[in-house]
Protein backbone atom coordinates (compact mmCIF):
# COMPACT_ATOMS: atom_id res chain seq x y z
CA UNK A 1 0.00 0.00 0.00
CA UNK A 2 1.25 3.46 -0.82
CA UNK A 3 0.49 6.43 1.25
CA UNK A 4 0.42 9.94 0.21
CA UNK A 5 -1.08 13.24 1.49
CA UNK A 6 -2.59 14.54 -1.67
CA UNK A 7 -3.96 12.01 -4.09
CA UNK A 8 -5.18 13.85 -7.27
CA UNK A 9 -7.29 12.05 -9.40
CA UNK A 10 -6.41 13.03 -13.43
CA UNK A 11 -3.24 14.47 -14.57
CA UNK A 12 -5.08 17.23 -17.09
CA UNK A 13 -4.92 21.11 -16.62
CA UNK A 14 -6.47 21.62 -13.51
CA UNK A 15 -5.11 18.49 -11.50
CA UNK A 16 -1.58 19.85 -13.05
CA UNK A 17 -1.91 23.30 -11.64
CA UNK A 18 -3.26 21.55 -8.19
CA UNK A 19 0.10 19.62 -7.89
CA UNK A 20 2.40 22.30 -8.97
CA UNK A 21 0.45 25.06 -6.25
CA UNK A 22 0.72 21.89 -3.62
CA UNK A 23 4.44 21.70 -3.65
CA UNK A 24 4.57 25.31 -3.59
CA UNK A 25 2.88 26.27 -0.33
CA UNK A 26 3.20 22.85 1.36
CA UNK A 27 6.36 21.17 0.12
CA UNK A 28 6.67 19.16 2.99
CA UNK A 29 2.74 16.50 2.29
CA UNK A 30 3.53 13.85 -0.67
CA UNK A 31 1.56 14.78 -3.83
CA UNK A 32 0.82 11.87 -6.01
CA UNK A 33 -1.26 12.66 -9.83
CA UNK A 34 -2.96 9.09 -10.76
CA UNK A 35 -3.41 9.32 -14.97
CA UNK A 36 -5.17 6.43 -16.21
CA UNK A 37 -3.32 7.57 -20.07
CA UNK A 38 -0.44 6.85 -21.10
CA UNK A 39 0.85 10.51 -20.42
CA UNK A 40 -0.58 13.88 -18.82
CA UNK A 41 -2.02 16.55 -20.32
CA UNK A 42 -2.61 15.12 -24.23
CA UNK A 43 -5.62 16.79 -24.41
CA UNK A 44 -3.63 20.26 -23.11
CA UNK A 45 -2.14 19.04 -26.50
CA UNK A 46 -4.94 19.72 -28.63
CA UNK A 47 -5.98 23.30 -27.34
CA UNK A 48 -6.05 26.47 -29.41
CA UNK A 49 -5.05 24.52 -32.83
CA UNK A 50 -1.79 23.54 -31.24
CA UNK A 51 -1.03 26.74 -30.10
CA UNK A 52 -2.65 26.94 -26.64
CA UNK A 53 -5.04 29.29 -26.00
CA UNK A 54 -4.21 29.38 -22.28
CA UNK A 55 -6.26 31.51 -20.50
CA UNK A 56 -8.08 34.94 -21.30
CA UNK A 57 -7.25 38.46 -19.34
CA UNK A 58 -10.83 39.04 -19.23
CA UNK A 59 -11.62 36.22 -16.61
CA UNK A 60 -13.46 35.74 -14.69
CA UNK A 61 -16.00 37.25 -16.90
CA UNK A 62 -19.21 35.88 -15.65
CA UNK A 63 -20.83 36.56 -19.40
CA UNK A 64 -18.44 33.75 -20.87
CA UNK A 65 -19.61 31.08 -18.07
CA UNK A 66 -23.05 28.82 -17.39
CA UNK A 67 -23.63 26.84 -15.01
CA UNK A 68 -24.51 26.68 -11.20
CA UNK A 69 -20.40 26.91 -10.33
CA UNK A 70 -20.30 30.02 -11.80
CA UNK A 71 -21.61 31.66 -8.53
CA UNK A 72 -18.06 30.82 -6.83
CA UNK A 73 -15.78 32.93 -9.43
CA UNK A 74 -15.21 36.22 -7.98
CA UNK A 75 -14.40 34.50 -4.87
CA UNK A 76 -11.79 32.00 -6.62
CA UNK A 77 -10.36 34.76 -8.61
CA UNK A 78 -9.98 36.77 -5.70
CA UNK A 79 -7.45 34.05 -3.51
CA UNK A 80 -5.76 32.30 -6.72
CA UNK A 81 -2.21 33.80 -8.74
CA UNK A 82 -3.49 35.17 -12.11
CA UNK A 83 -2.92 32.94 -15.08
CA UNK A 84 0.21 34.79 -16.65
CA UNK A 85 2.16 35.46 -13.10
CA UNK A 86 1.27 31.65 -12.76
CA UNK A 87 3.06 30.29 -16.05
CA UNK A 88 5.99 33.47 -15.55
CA UNK A 89 6.88 31.32 -12.14
CA UNK A 90 7.52 28.76 -14.15
CA UNK A 91 9.72 30.34 -16.49
CA UNK A 92 6.97 30.56 -19.22
CA UNK A 93 5.82 33.86 -20.97
CA UNK A 94 2.45 34.58 -22.65
CA UNK A 95 1.10 36.98 -25.19
CA UNK A 96 -1.84 38.33 -25.40
CA UNK A 97 -4.12 39.11 -28.39
CA UNK A 98 -6.74 41.94 -29.73
CA UNK A 99 -9.56 40.06 -27.91
CA UNK A 100 -7.38 39.37 -24.83
CA UNK A 101 -6.99 36.18 -25.54
CA UNK A 102 -3.33 34.50 -23.67
CA UNK A 103 -0.89 32.22 -25.66
CA UNK A 104 2.39 30.81 -24.81
CA UNK A 105 5.06 32.82 -26.63
CA UNK A 106 6.49 29.80 -28.42
CA UNK A 107 2.71 29.48 -29.92
CA UNK A 108 3.38 25.74 -29.41
CA UNK A 109 1.01 23.88 -26.66
CA UNK A 110 4.00 21.71 -26.07
CA UNK A 111 6.03 24.37 -23.81
CA UNK A 112 2.71 25.10 -21.80
CA UNK A 113 2.27 21.12 -21.14
CA UNK A 114 6.46 21.07 -20.37
CA UNK A 115 6.33 23.88 -17.63
CA UNK A 116 3.45 21.93 -15.86
CA UNK A 117 4.41 18.38 -16.04
CA UNK A 118 8.70 19.44 -15.14
CA UNK A 119 7.27 21.77 -12.58
CA UNK A 120 5.88 18.84 -11.02
CA UNK A 121 9.09 16.66 -11.31
CA UNK A 122 11.27 18.91 -9.89
CA UNK A 123 9.31 19.74 -7.10
CA UNK A 124 8.77 15.81 -6.79
CA UNK A 125 5.33 15.26 -7.23
CA UNK A 126 4.42 11.44 -8.00
CA UNK A 127 3.25 11.03 -11.30
CA UNK A 128 1.69 7.22 -12.48
CA UNK A 129 0.42 7.25 -15.66
CA UNK A 130 -1.94 3.87 -17.23
CA UNK A 131 -3.36 4.03 -13.91
CA UNK A 132 -6.82 2.56 -13.73
CA UNK A 133 -8.96 3.54 -10.63
CA UNK A 134 -11.08 0.56 -9.50
CA UNK A 135 -13.05 1.60 -6.26
CA UNK A 136 -12.88 4.74 -4.05
CA UNK A 137 -13.61 4.34 -0.37
CA UNK A 138 -13.66 6.55 2.79
CA UNK A 139 -12.79 5.20 6.44
CA UNK A 140 -12.55 8.04 9.17
CA UNK A 141 -10.13 10.31 8.21
CA UNK A 142 -8.84 8.30 4.87
CA UNK A 143 -9.73 7.20 1.20
CA UNK A 144 -8.54 4.22 0.34
CA UNK A 145 -8.10 3.35 -3.03
CA UNK A 146 -8.05 0.66 -5.34
CA UNK A 147 -6.29 0.36 -9.16
CA UNK A 148 -4.68 -1.20 -11.21
CA UNK A 149 -1.07 -0.65 -10.44
CA UNK A 150 -2.58 -1.35 -6.28
CA UNK A 151 -3.68 0.08 -3.57
CA UNK A 152 -3.13 4.10 -2.41
CA UNK A 153 -4.24 5.03 1.15
CA UNK A 154 -4.50 8.82 0.81
CA UNK A 155 -5.59 11.65 3.38
CA UNK A 156 -6.97 13.96 1.30
CA UNK A 157 -8.25 13.62 -2.63
CA UNK A 158 -8.66 16.17 -5.55
CA UNK A 159 -11.02 14.55 -8.40
CA UNK A 160 -9.47 16.45 -11.71
CA UNK A 161 -10.38 13.61 -14.14
CA UNK A 162 -12.11 16.46 -16.42
CA UNK A 163 -15.64 15.67 -18.31
CA UNK A 164 -17.07 13.36 -21.18
CA UNK A 165 -15.87 16.08 -23.70
CA UNK A 166 -13.07 14.77 -26.59
CA UNK A 167 -13.11 10.92 -25.17
CA UNK A 168 -9.93 10.29 -27.37
CA UNK A 169 -8.06 12.43 -25.17
CA UNK A 170 -8.53 11.21 -22.02
CA UNK A 171 -11.59 12.55 -20.81
CA UNK A 172 -14.11 10.01 -20.86
CA UNK A 173 -16.30 10.09 -17.60
CA UNK A 174 -15.07 6.68 -16.40
CA UNK A 175 -14.52 7.71 -12.58
CA UNK A 176 -18.11 9.82 -12.07
CA UNK A 177 -19.91 6.43 -11.46
CA UNK A 178 -16.82 6.01 -8.47
CA UNK A 179 -18.11 9.11 -6.96
CA UNK A 180 -22.19 7.87 -6.75
CA UNK A 181 -21.06 5.91 -3.98
CA UNK A 182 -20.66 8.93 -1.52
CA UNK A 183 -24.07 10.40 -2.71
CA UNK A 184 -22.55 12.71 -5.73
CA UNK A 185 -24.74 12.97 -8.77
CA UNK A 186 -24.15 15.11 -11.91
CA UNK A 187 -26.51 17.65 -14.10
CA UNK A 188 -27.53 16.84 -17.30
CA UNK A 189 -24.33 16.64 -19.35
CA UNK A 190 -24.12 17.47 -23.34
CA UNK A 191 -21.47 18.55 -25.17
CA UNK A 192 -20.31 22.23 -25.60
CA UNK A 193 -18.40 24.23 -27.63
CA UNK A 194 -19.10 21.96 -30.68
CA UNK A 195 -21.02 23.10 -34.25
CA UNK A 196 -24.74 22.57 -34.48
CA UNK A 197 -26.09 19.59 -37.02
CA UNK A 198 -28.59 21.62 -38.96
CA UNK A 199 -31.50 20.94 -42.11
CA UNK A 200 -31.26 22.76 -44.74
CA UNK A 201 -31.12 22.61 -48.88
CA UNK A 202 -28.48 25.29 -49.27
CA UNK A 203 -26.08 23.31 -47.04
CA UNK A 204 -24.82 21.51 -50.23
CA UNK A 205 -24.13 24.36 -52.15
CA UNK A 206 -22.31 25.94 -49.19
CA UNK A 207 -20.14 23.22 -48.15
CA UNK A 208 -16.81 24.73 -47.09
CA UNK A 209 -17.53 28.30 -47.69
CA UNK A 210 -16.78 30.92 -44.38
CA UNK A 211 -18.77 33.96 -43.60
CA UNK A 212 -18.74 36.85 -41.65
CA UNK A 213 -22.11 36.93 -39.82
CA UNK A 214 -23.93 38.02 -36.52
CA UNK A 215 -25.32 34.77 -35.35
CA UNK A 216 -28.49 34.39 -32.85
CA UNK A 217 -29.71 31.42 -31.43
CA UNK A 218 -34.05 31.83 -31.41
CA UNK A 219 -36.72 29.66 -30.22
CA UNK A 220 -39.56 28.20 -31.40
CA UNK A 221 -41.51 31.64 -30.79
CA UNK A 222 -38.60 33.66 -32.77
CA UNK A 223 -36.99 34.47 -29.31
CA UNK A 224 -33.26 35.29 -29.57
CA UNK A 225 -32.12 33.41 -26.99
CA UNK A 226 -28.35 34.38 -27.56
CA UNK A 227 -26.28 36.49 -30.61
CA UNK A 228 -22.86 36.11 -31.54
CA UNK A 229 -20.37 37.55 -34.34
CA UNK A 230 -17.27 35.48 -36.08
CA UNK A 231 -16.91 33.34 -38.83
CA UNK A 232 -19.53 31.06 -39.67
CA UNK A 233 -17.99 27.79 -41.25
CA UNK A 234 -20.27 25.56 -43.22
CA UNK A 235 -20.52 21.70 -43.69
CA UNK A 236 -22.67 19.48 -45.43
CA UNK A 237 -24.66 18.93 -42.36
CA UNK A 238 -24.36 21.30 -39.82
CA UNK A 239 -22.58 25.07 -38.99
CA UNK A 240 -19.20 25.85 -36.61
CA UNK A 241 -16.78 27.95 -36.04
CA UNK A 242 -15.90 30.36 -32.76
CA UNK A 243 -19.80 31.76 -32.89
CA UNK A 244 -21.40 28.95 -33.94
CA UNK A 245 -19.54 26.97 -30.86
CA UNK A 246 -20.43 29.08 -28.61
CA UNK A 247 -23.88 29.66 -28.91
CA UNK A 248 -23.63 26.20 -28.27
CA UNK A 249 -22.11 26.56 -24.83
CA UNK A 250 -24.39 29.36 -23.64
CA UNK A 251 -27.41 27.87 -25.03
CA UNK A 252 -26.75 24.64 -21.97
CA UNK A 253 -28.47 21.62 -22.40
CA UNK A 254 -31.38 23.52 -24.67
CA UNK A 255 -30.70 23.78 -28.43
CA UNK A 256 -32.02 26.15 -30.22
CA UNK A 257 -35.21 25.73 -32.68
CA UNK A 258 -32.64 27.63 -35.69
CA UNK A 259 -29.80 29.74 -36.09
CA UNK A 260 -30.44 33.03 -37.68
CA UNK A 261 -27.58 34.39 -39.44
CA UNK A 262 -27.44 38.51 -40.19
CA UNK A 263 -24.66 38.37 -43.05
CA UNK A 264 -24.65 42.70 -42.71
CA UNK A 265 -25.20 43.33 -39.32
CA UNK A 266 -23.85 46.74 -39.44
CA UNK A 267 -26.29 47.38 -41.93
CA UNK A 268 -30.25 48.73 -41.59
CA UNK A 269 -32.60 47.17 -43.71
CA UNK A 270 -33.11 50.37 -45.74
CA UNK A 271 -28.96 50.57 -46.12
CA UNK A 272 -28.93 47.04 -47.55
CA UNK A 273 -31.88 47.07 -50.07
CA UNK A 274 -30.00 50.60 -51.36
CA UNK A 275 -26.67 48.77 -51.14
CA UNK A 276 -28.64 45.91 -53.44
CA UNK A 277 -29.81 48.28 -55.75
CA UNK A 278 -26.19 50.01 -56.27
CA UNK A 279 -25.28 46.66 -56.72
CA UNK A 280 -28.01 46.01 -59.24
CA UNK A 281 -27.68 49.06 -61.53
CA UNK A 282 -23.49 48.42 -61.46
CA UNK A 283 -23.86 44.88 -62.37
CA UNK A 284 -27.10 44.90 -64.34
CA UNK A 285 -25.58 42.91 -67.85
CA UNK A 286 -23.86 40.42 -65.06
CA UNK A 287 -24.45 37.20 -64.33
CA UNK A 288 -26.66 36.64 -61.87
CA UNK A 289 -24.22 33.71 -59.38
CA UNK A 290 -21.90 37.15 -59.75
CA UNK A 291 -24.22 39.46 -58.29
CA UNK A 292 -23.75 39.50 -54.59
CA UNK A 293 -19.74 38.65 -54.85
CA UNK A 294 -18.77 42.47 -53.78
CA UNK A 295 -20.25 41.65 -50.07
CA UNK A 296 -20.34 37.44 -49.84
CA UNK A 297 -18.12 34.72 -51.11
CA UNK A 298 -19.56 33.47 -54.82
CA UNK A 299 -21.44 30.25 -53.24
CA UNK A 300 -22.61 31.84 -50.44
CA UNK A 301 -24.58 34.44 -52.58
CA UNK A 302 -25.54 32.29 -54.73
CA UNK A 303 -26.95 29.96 -52.01
CA UNK A 304 -29.26 33.39 -50.94
CA UNK A 305 -30.76 33.74 -53.93
CA UNK A 306 -32.20 29.58 -53.35
CA UNK A 307 -33.21 30.91 -49.90
CA UNK A 308 -34.70 33.47 -50.77
CA UNK A 309 -37.10 31.96 -53.43
CA UNK A 310 -35.22 33.23 -56.58
CA UNK A 311 -34.88 30.23 -58.97
CA UNK A 312 -33.41 32.33 -61.81
CA UNK A 313 -30.43 30.37 -63.78
CA UNK A 314 -26.92 30.83 -62.81
CA UNK A 315 -26.49 32.64 -66.33
CA UNK A 316 -29.49 34.94 -66.18
CA UNK A 317 -29.03 38.43 -66.27
CA UNK A 318 -29.25 40.33 -63.40
CA UNK A 319 -31.42 42.86 -64.83
CA UNK A 320 -34.40 40.32 -64.58
CA UNK A 321 -34.76 40.47 -60.91
CA UNK A 322 -37.50 41.83 -59.60
CA UNK A 323 -38.43 44.53 -57.07
CA UNK A 324 -39.81 42.02 -55.09
CA UNK A 325 -36.46 39.83 -55.49
CA UNK A 326 -34.58 42.61 -53.70
CA UNK A 327 -37.11 43.05 -51.44
CA UNK A 328 -37.13 39.51 -50.52
CA UNK A 329 -32.61 39.63 -50.58
CA UNK A 330 -32.38 42.11 -47.87
CA UNK A 331 -34.90 40.24 -45.81
CA UNK A 332 -32.98 37.24 -46.16
CA UNK A 333 -29.09 39.02 -45.39
CA UNK A 334 -30.73 40.03 -42.16
CA UNK A 335 -32.41 36.65 -41.49
CA UNK A 336 -31.14 34.09 -43.13
CA UNK A 337 -32.67 31.08 -41.08
CA UNK A 338 -31.02 27.31 -40.37
CA UNK A 339 -33.10 24.74 -38.37
CA UNK A 340 -31.17 22.94 -36.07
CA UNK A 341 -31.46 19.66 -35.41
CA UNK A 342 -28.87 18.85 -32.88
CA UNK A 343 -25.79 19.58 -32.14
CA UNK A 344 -21.81 17.78 -32.90
CA UNK A 345 -21.01 14.78 -30.74
CA UNK A 346 -18.56 14.58 -28.16
CA UNK A 347 -15.52 13.74 -29.99
CA UNK A 348 -15.93 17.16 -31.28
CA UNK A 349 -16.52 19.10 -28.57
CA UNK A 350 -14.59 20.74 -26.43
CA UNK A 351 -16.13 20.92 -23.39
CA UNK A 352 -18.76 19.51 -20.74
CA UNK A 353 -21.81 21.21 -19.96
CA UNK A 354 -22.85 19.71 -16.60
CA UNK A 355 -21.04 17.91 -13.60
CA UNK A 356 -21.30 18.18 -10.08
CA UNK A 357 -23.30 20.72 -8.96
CA UNK A 358 -22.86 23.80 -7.03
CA UNK A 359 -25.45 22.10 -3.83
CA UNK A 360 -22.58 19.33 -3.14
CA UNK A 361 -19.62 20.62 -2.97
CA UNK A 362 -19.13 24.12 -0.52
CA UNK A 363 -17.32 27.17 -1.16
CA UNK A 364 -14.02 25.71 -0.75
CA UNK A 365 -14.67 23.30 -3.79
CA UNK A 366 -14.63 20.47 -1.45
CA UNK A 367 -17.46 17.20 -0.90
CA UNK A 368 -20.54 18.03 1.16
CA UNK A 369 -20.77 14.10 1.60
CA UNK A 370 -17.16 12.93 1.56
CA UNK A 371 -14.77 15.66 3.87
CA UNK A 372 -11.36 15.65 2.33
CA UNK A 373 -12.62 15.25 -1.44
CA UNK A 374 -12.21 18.13 -3.26
CA UNK A 375 -13.17 18.75 -7.03
CA UNK A 376 -11.35 21.01 -9.56
CA UNK A 377 -12.20 21.86 -13.22
CA UNK A 378 -13.82 20.48 -15.90
CA UNK A 379 -16.04 17.64 -13.58
CA UNK A 380 -17.89 20.52 -11.95
CA UNK A 381 -20.94 21.87 -13.48
CA UNK A 382 -19.61 25.04 -15.26
CA UNK A 383 -18.16 25.93 -18.70
CA UNK A 384 -16.90 28.88 -20.57
CA UNK A 385 -16.77 29.91 -24.37
CA UNK A 386 -13.94 30.21 -26.60
CA UNK A 387 -10.99 32.53 -25.82
CA UNK A 388 -9.07 30.52 -23.22
CA UNK A 389 -11.86 30.80 -20.01
CA UNK A 390 -12.29 26.97 -19.90
CA UNK A 391 -8.09 26.27 -19.23
CA UNK A 392 -8.36 29.49 -17.02
CA UNK A 393 -10.74 27.85 -14.99
CA UNK A 394 -8.98 24.79 -14.61
CA UNK A 395 -5.94 26.90 -13.45
CA UNK A 396 -7.71 28.92 -11.07
CA UNK A 397 -10.18 25.98 -9.55
CA UNK A 398 -6.57 24.10 -9.33
CA UNK A 399 -5.16 26.65 -7.29
CA UNK A 400 -8.05 27.13 -4.94
CA UNK A 401 -9.09 23.60 -4.76
CA UNK A 402 -5.50 22.79 -3.51
CA UNK A 403 -5.30 25.95 -1.24
CA UNK A 404 -8.10 24.42 0.32
CA UNK A 405 -7.20 20.93 0.13
CA UNK A 406 -3.84 22.10 2.15
CA UNK A 407 -5.54 24.21 4.52
CA UNK A 408 -7.64 20.69 5.43
CA UNK A 409 -4.75 18.82 6.52
CA UNK A 410 -2.61 21.53 8.50
CA UNK A 411 -6.41 21.83 10.56
CA UNK A 412 -5.98 17.94 11.08
CA UNK A 413 -2.33 17.93 12.41
CA UNK A 414 -0.29 17.79 9.09
CA UNK A 415 3.23 19.51 8.66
Amino acid sequence: MKTTDILIFGGGASGLAAAVTAKRIAPNYHVTILEHGKRVGKKLLATGNGRCNLGNVHFPCKDAYSGTVVALLPEIDARTEDTKNFFRSMGLLCRQDAEGRLYPRSNQASTVLDALRLSCCSYGVDIICDCEIQSLKKSKDTFLIETSLGTFLAYTVICTPGGVAAPQTGSDGSLFSLLKVFGHSFTKMTPALVGMEAESKELKILKGVRIAAAVSACSSNGTQLFTERGEVQFNEHSLSGICVMNLSAKCNHQNPAYLSLNLLPEYTAEQISALLWELYAARTDWKLEDFLTALFPKKAGFALLRYAGIHLPQDAPVHQLTPMDIEKLTRCCQNWRFTVTGRGDWKEAQVTCGGIPLCEIDTSLQSVYAKGLFFAGEILDIHGICGGYNLDWAWHSGQYAVNHTVKYLKERGGN
